[in-house]
């Protein structure tokens, strides 16, 4: 369990980091996936698993890697138009994608959970953004769509994942990292089509990009993999809701987010929603 603590507090700061670095949304992404990516590779060469990177797992990586991206894209564009701690928790209703994804295409029984969990999750979205939407300036506005958008591809890229791991037995690490270093090939190619420069030369920026590839991303992924082996199934999903908490939090303290008790009471609607759709049905005993 601690692992995984360790994994959600790290990975809360991510959107923090992409704020504090005040580089363009995509040179951002790049550069965390491609530290991230090098720094993960670091850690199987330490544990002589490197072999585990094999052309299979490449094939499917790069698939993967582009639902990932997509997500990183329309991410750093919502964290700089609605803060990190929206963007973050608007991102995490991938959990309620995943859920409806599951019950439409792959035709799985819908619990009692989801069936609380996705009007729940609707509430606590009008509740956080919907009651003022229109004073909201169109900005705001878009960051939110890119959120919302943020939502719909990772949830896909969960699913991409779920799929792989279970058709190539592929090593949760060796995955993480395929996919991060491909996925800094799609962002590099944005980026540069974006005419964005890939020299960063502020100190503060450079020290944000730092963390954010080697501590949040590698650092976090990499604890949040090894805890999953060890934690119960209905704790995980729990847990994990310490990141679009916390990244909620920091964005009060560090960047004075302002909040209203109607937000709030969205935003706790969300999480209870979010936890809801996490928890997996319980297979029935014979």
């Amino acid at each position: 369990m601690t692992f995984l603590l360790i994994g959600a507090i790290l990975i809360s700061f991510s959107s923090v980091m992409v704020k504090l670095a005040g580089v363009p949304a995509d040179i951002a992404g790049f550069y965390r996936v491609f530290g991230g990516g090098i720094g993960m590779a670091l850690l199987l060469w330490h544990k002589g698993a490197l072999n585990r990177l094999t052309g299979q797992l490449w094939k499917w990586a790069v698939f993967s890697a582009a639902l990932f991206s997509a997500d990183l894209y329309f991410w750093h564009r919502s964290i700089d138009r609605v803060g990190p701690g929206l963007a973050t928790m608007l991102g995490n209703f991938q959990v309620i994608v995943l859920a409806l994804v599951s019950i439409i295409f792959l035709r799985e029984k819908v619990t009692r959970n989801y069936l609380v969990a996705i009007p729940t999750a609707l509430v606590g979205l009008y509740l956080m953004v919907g009651v003022s939407w229109d004073s909201f300036t169109p900005e705001f506005r878009l960051g939110i769509v890119f959120g919302l958008l943020t939502a719909l591809a990772y949830g896909l890229y969960i699913l991409s994942l779920k799929v792989t791991l279970s058709r190539i037995a592929a090593d949760p690490l060796a995955m993480a990292c395929a996919v991060a270093l491909a996925s800094s090939v799609y962002l590099g190619l944005s980026a540069a089509a974006g005419g964005d420069s890939f020299i960063v030369d502020n100190p503060r920026s450079i020290a944000a990009l730092a963390a954010l590839a080697l501590i949040c991303h590698a650092g976090g992924w990499y604890a949040i993999t090894t805890g999953l082996q060890t934690v119960r199934t209905s704790l995980i999903g729990l847990i994990l809701l310490l990141q679009p908490t916390l990244s909620y939090i920091w964005d009060i303290l560090f960047f004075d987010k302002p909040v209203t008790a109607v937000e709030l009471s969205g935003v706790g609607l969300a999480l209870v929603a979010i936890y809801l759709g996490s928890l997996k049905p319980k297979t029935p005993s014979n």
